[in-house]
């Protein structure tokens, strides 16, 4: 391989170099399988790769740039800063990018995250205990039907169906005026 001054092109051809080869080898497998025994007409499952190749790159910008092939996933490392970027393409060719972020921590700190966390204690000093709140409610509903038990209280002065009970019915007396036609 041919190096250049620019180190993208490099990581780039490098991958395509990678690439290359693996679709060789897995044509030269499928090719001997098919020669061992197997007819044509049978097809082989590709080999699944087990290491994840990383791409070195240089920025968030880098990697956002970074070319994937339809149905491949790119694992890239950032040159200068503790992250790393995950691009994916599914096989219509929409892509798919995450970043994450590098933290050194502690085997304790991985120890305490396995283990389970106790819950937190409640004070229960601050609710009611089922015997008084029993208590109170049978205070409640006796009250209210006590309260239901009284009759309501009534406007002495008119009765239900609108009428006087004191025989005013609304009109005023004693005014000396009368309803019918005027003296003459």
């Amino acid at each position: 391989m041919a190096l250049t001054m620019n180190p993208a092109l490099n990581q780039q051809m490098a991958q395509l170099e990678r690439e290359y080869e693996q679709r060789k080898a897995n044509i030269m497998q499928s090719y001997y399988n098919q020669s061992q025994g197997g007819g044509w007409g049978q097809q082989s499952a590709p080999t699944p790769t087990q290491n994840v190749d990383w791409i070195r790159v240089s920025g968030i910008d880098g990697a956002k740039n970074q070319i994937v092939q339809p149905g491949q996933t790119v694992w890239m490392m950032d040159n200068n800063e503790p992250y790393f970027y995950v691009k994916s393409v599914d096989k219509i060719g929409s892509p798919e990018f995450h970043a994450f972020f590098f933290q050194e921590v502690s085997e304790s700190e991985i120890n305490q995250r396995t283990m389970p966390t106790e819950q937190p204690q409640i004070d229960l000093s601050q609710y009611v205990r089922r015997g008084e709140f029993e208590q109170l409610k049978a205070m409640i509903e006796q009250f209210t039907n006590a309260q239901e038990k009284q009759p309501v209280k009534a406007n002495k002065e008119v009765a239900s169906n609108g009428e006087s009970v004191n025989g005013n019915d609304g009109k005023q007396t004693g005014t000396g005026r009368t309803s019918g036609a005027r003296g003459k």
